[in-house]
């Protein structure tokens, strides 16, 4: 038995296949409009990042902003997102997940 840590990868690819579980579900809701479905999907995949489904760990969601875009924000007088570093996180399966959910299909 080759017990270990997983990989990035390997923690992307559960989350996408946890991802296609959970469209498979909702579509197949009985009694529900397509808004239902939908919101239904949203609330579970939120869910899911807030480590509420069996299988997976909550996951860090945090925005990362531009170098400039406070600068450029404050210059227009508008209010700027909290600024946070990728490099300090150890798996950040985030990023192009929409692109690699695509190319999963199931």
């Amino acid at each position: 038995m080759n017990v270990r840590e997983f990989t990035e990868e390997e923690v992307r690819e559960k989350f996408l296949q946890h991802c296609w579980v959970l469209i498979d579900y909702w579509e197949n809701v009985p009694n529900k409009s397509m808004h239902d479905k939908m919101v239904g999907l949203i609330f579970s995949i939120l869910v899911s990042l807030d480590g509420e489904s069996a299988g997976l760990p909550a996951f860090l969601v945090a925005p990362i902003s531009r170098p400039d875009d406070k600068e450029f924000l404050i210059s227009k007088g508008e209010s700027w997102f909290p600024e946070n570093d990728e490099r300090l996180v150890n798996c950040n399966i985030a990023g192009s997940l929409h692109d690699l959910f695509l190319e999963m299909d199931r």
